[in-house]
């Protein structure tokens, strides 16, 4: 598949894990490693399945 302009610039889903704080995130990929770094809300979007 050719990736352009109009192909998703998005990586997931996700699990959240922890919430840290208002708006502060932990994230976890779907086989259960953490991820690295906290992450915003607003740098998140919702996945419906």
């Amino acid at each position: 598949m050719a990736s352009g302009k109009l192909d998703s610039n998005w990586e997931g889903p996700f699990i959240i894990r922890n919430m840290l704080g208002p708006n502060t995130y932990k994230l976890a990929r779907h086989g259960g490693t953490l991820l690295p770094r906290t992450w915003s809300g607003n740098d998140i979007r919702r996945f419906y399945s």
